[in-house]
This record gives structure tokens, sequence and C-alpha cells, in this order.
């Protein structure tokens, strides 16, 4: 008896880099060299339909790099980026790919025009991409965005501009534009970190109950790895441009193996110990970073001389693997309890 085929993933990311050249100051005009720094670093995943991957590290670790790569804003320099079966860059080309994939912006204030009125703001991609659409058609698409979306009563809303809305309310407007038109794939780029902590679940559980009414797809984009675990079915830690552990979200938030998760998870539990697994630093300062091997290596007090091989990822079981040469022949377990 012959098996189903597996159906394939609705976006895969294989082995992608992305390099950026560093700007020089006058006294290297001269030099032969051509510095560049790599903000991408053979990246790889999928994303399945319905799912939930978040993406966690802090500022300047390539997160929206990543994101800017995944919407064809910008070129992978190699590696492949596809998005049901098909690149990304011939879907972009036949426009194909921005009626699929919406992204939702950290700032709820500056991603909306605040000359334009909300229902005018939510319409935008229909006017783009469903032009066969007439206008009653259209209008009720909007309300039921916004209905979709908690911004009721709809009709006052409708005629309200951002500047009359609260930020909790804008980044609503937002997510109700990126599924006017039902999209694949939303990517949300630290869509809470602007808002106050008191709206910010309110928002992860709309997220959450979008994707799962509506079958989308989200990619989140975050910091912050306490709201993660309210939205997130798996999660990628990056680091320096390259995702160092990745897994089901439960396991690697529990069972976390690589000092760097160690390190964000103390900052979610504000610990002050003195860790055992990782150097204190503030901030990624990129002309510290070792040129080869792991970039964590001058942090973590776990690194030897392996280490500044080129990365390996070690499959600890189905659920869970870390890049990190201090696991290549260890099984460890230590439970971690983030409540």
């Amino acid at each position: 008896m012959s098996s189903l085929p597996v159906p394939l993933p609705l976006l895969q990311v294989k082995n992608i880099n992305k390099t950026f050249p560093i700007h020089r100051n006058i006294f290297h005009l001269l030099s032969s060299s051509n510095p560049a720094r790599k903000a991408i670093d053979n990246v790889s995943f999928d994303l399945g339909q319905g799912e939930v991957l978040v993406i966690a590290g802090e500022s300047g670790s390539g997160k929206t790099t990543l994101a800017k790569l995944i919407m064809g804003a910008l070129i992978p320099d190699d590696g492949t980026i596809s998005f049901e079966g098909n690149y990304i860059h011939s879907l972009k080309k036949r426009k194909a790919l921005y009626s699929m994939i919406q992204m939702i912006h950290q700032d709820p204030y500056s991603s909306l025009n605040p000359n334009i009125k909300i229902k005018d703001i939510v319409m935008e991609p229909l006017k783009i991409h469903e032009n066969n659409l007439s206008r009653n058609e259209k209008d009720e698409k909007v309300r039921l965005a916004l209905r979709r979306t908690r911004l009721e009563p709809v009709e006052e809303i409708l005629e309200k501009y951002p500047t009359m809305l609260s930020g909790g309310q804008r980044q609503r407007v937002s997510i109700a534009r990126s599924i006017v038109k039902i999209p694949k794939l939303i990517i949300a780029d630290e869509p809470v970190s602007m808002l106050d902590i008191s709206v910010r679940a309110e928002i992860l559980s709309l997220l959450n109950e979008l994707r799962k009414t509506l079958n989308i797809s989200i990619i989140y984009i975050t910091h912050d790895l306490a709201t993660s675990r309210f939205i997130g079915d798996k999660i990628g830690i990056m680091f320096a441009g390259s995702i160092i552990e990745y897994g089901e979200i439960d396991e690697v938030l529990h069972n976390p193996l690589h000092p760097y998760t160690w390190m964000l998870l103390d900052a979610v539990t504000f610990s002050t110990n003195e860790s055992k697994f990782y150097k204190s630093f503030d901030g990624i300062n990129l002309s510290e970073l070792p040129l080869k091997g792991c970039k964590f290596y001058n942090r973590c007090k776990l690194s030897f001389t392996d280490c500044t091989n080129d990365l390996e990822q070690f499959d600890i079981s189905k659920r869970h693997s870390v890049s990190c040469f201090y696991y290549r022949n260890q099984n460890i377990n230590r439970n971690r309890n983030i409540d």
C-alpha cells in the first residue's frame, strides 16, 4: 500500500545568507579590504499552514532583516526562500506574493497614515488586489475585518482617523488591514512592544484567535520570550544572524540548551545570579564578535576549541535542536520553569 505524499510546508527557508557592506570612515577609504557584516548566516526553517513560528532575539540579531527577505524586500546572497513551492522572487514578479503575505509593523503610530480614515486604510489591500469587487463588496469585507478584530461599534470606527484611536486600537486597525483579504501568512514584527502592558495580552489573544479561525500562519518576531508563550507553536532563537536553538516552544523554553537562550530567559525572570553558562554583556557589539565559528564564543562559559569551527546543528530530539558543540556528545536535560 503506497503512502500518501507529505504536503509541502507553506514556507521553506533553506540556508539563506545576507551580507551588508560596512560603511568605512575616511581613514579606511584607501584600504584595499572590503569589510562586510553577515546579517543572516545560514538560516533554515519550515513553516506549516496555520502554524505560528516565533523568532526571538535582541535588537541587532537579524530578525527584521529575515522578515524583509521573506517579504521579498531583500534578496538573499545564497540559499532559497519558497512559498507554497514557488520561489519568493518569482511570486514577487507576478505580484502574487503581496496578496498572500501581509505584515504588521511594530509602531502603530507611524504605520498608519493620520490623514486617511480607518475605512480607507483597511480597504487598501482590496483596492490593490481585488479590483473585480464592487464598492459595496469591499465595504462589507472592511466591516467584517473590523468585527473580527473587535473594533466596534464598526460604523463609528469606519469614519474615524488614526489620531482619534488609542495605541491598542491602532494596532487592531493594522491587524484588520492585514487580514481583510485573508492572507496565508502574516509577519508580525514586534507588534506589542510599543503598547501598554495591559493590552498586550489582548492583541496576542486576538492574533491567536485569527490564525485558528482563518487558518493563517504567523511569524511572530520579538525580543520578549514572555509574550512568545501566548502565541507560538515553534520558536527559533536568533543571535548575530544565526538561529542557534530551534524547536517546539514549550520544549525550548522549559528545557533551554544554548547559553544565549538561558541569557534571554534570565532577562525575563530578572535573574541577578552569576550565570554558569554565559558572561553578562549589554547588547550585541559587532566589532567584538568572533570572525569564525560560534559568534557567542567570547561570552560563553562553556566554550572550548571546537566552538571556533563552523556551526553545526545537533538534534537533541525530534522537537528540539541546538547549534552548540557542547551538546555534540551529551544528552542533557535541564528543566526550567519560567512561569
